[in-house]
């Protein structure tokens, strides 16, 4: 380790009063790489004051690493983007909000309106679709009644026809063998015997 190093190791030792840090020694000591530490110091430039040596890098002392390690709370342990990040520098650390979009506001009442007119005229479809349905199988049951009726009324009609045409046909045999006797006595009567 060379004699620069030392001094800078000496220091994380000291009094953090007296603390004075480079991008690399910031970012090992709040456990971020450098890269990370650059952008926050591109994009939050503002809110993490640091000191400027004479080579004219920038140096980090106790409250500009107390910065880091709040922005460091912020985006790692509640998920801040930078501008939300920067959003709670710009106000004093009120809590960030998501703020109404007027626009999406709009589109998602207009897009519930749309689907409730469309649940309305479906329910109004639903009613009139069982009425519907209901006047069908009031129908069905009515022909079915019909078809019963008439087929009775059918079969009670083949019935009485049978019987009747049963009945005429006993009519006719009695009828044919009462001719049948009488020819056979005239006959008998007439005969030549």
């Amino acid at each position: 380790m060379n004699e620069s190093e030392n001094q800078r190791s000496n220091n994380n030792d000291e009094n953090l009063d007296e603390l004075r840090l480079t991008v690399k020694e910031a970012a090992k000591y709040i456990n971020e790489s450098p890269g990370v530490i650059r952008n926050w110091m591109r994009e939050l430039k503002p809110h993490i004051l640091t000191i400027q040596g004479e080579n004219g890098y920038h140096y980090f002392d106790k409250p500009a690493i107390e910065r880091l390690l709040l922005i460091r709370q912020l985006s790692r342990d509640q998920n801040y983007s930078i501008k939300q990040i920067e959003y709670h520098f710009a106000t004093g650390g009120k809590p960030v909000r998501p703020e109404p979009n007027a626009e999406a506001s709009d589109l998602i009442l207009k897009d519930l309106k749309v689907i409730k007119d469309q649940l309305e005229l479906q329910k109004e479809f639903n009613a009139t679709l069982v009425q519907q349905l209901k006047k069908q199988q009031q129908h069905m049951d009515t022909q079915q009644q019909y078809i019963t009726e008439s087929l009775n009324k059918r079969d009670e009609q083949l019935l009485l026809a049978f019987k009747e045409s049963q009945q005429a046909r006993q009519e006719a045999a009695t009828t044919k063998e009462k001719e049948s006797e009488k020819k056979g006595f005239f006959s008998r009567m007439f005969s030549k015997d």
